[in-house]
């Protein structure tokens, strides 16, 4: 959904920087997103500088939102890994485009 979201709106993204953060996204909002749901996630003590850096980036009005999503995902996740659902061996085909090479279904 991401990929097919920026393409259809025209955003330069460098998908690879979902699965592999070596990577810069190519986009200052992006990087700023990605360090904050990774220190929201992994709770890192890097939450609260990721939460500044996000405001500085992209406006206090996103935190909300980006902590949401980020916890929806987290608890979607969580769903799908306890009940065992495996993924569609047709997700590997994109997988080298999210900085996953080499990765497995």
């Amino acid at each position: 959904m991401l990929r097919a979201s920026a393409q259809a709106i025209g955003v330069e993204l460098d998908l690879r920087s979902v699965g592999d953060r070596a990577i810069h996204p190519r986009r200052e909002d992006a990087a700023a997103l990605l360090r904050f749901t990774d220190a929201l996630v992994s709770r890192t003590g890097d939450l609260d500088g990721a939460r500044v850096a996000l405001i500085e980036v992209m406006g206090p009005e996103v935190v909300a939102p980006a902590a949401a999503a980020a916890g929806n995902f987290e608890m979607m996740n969580r769903v799908v890994d306890g009940v065992n659902v495996a993924i569609p061996a047709s997700r590997e085909a994109i997988a080298p485009e999210i900085g996953l090479d080499g990765w497995t279904g």
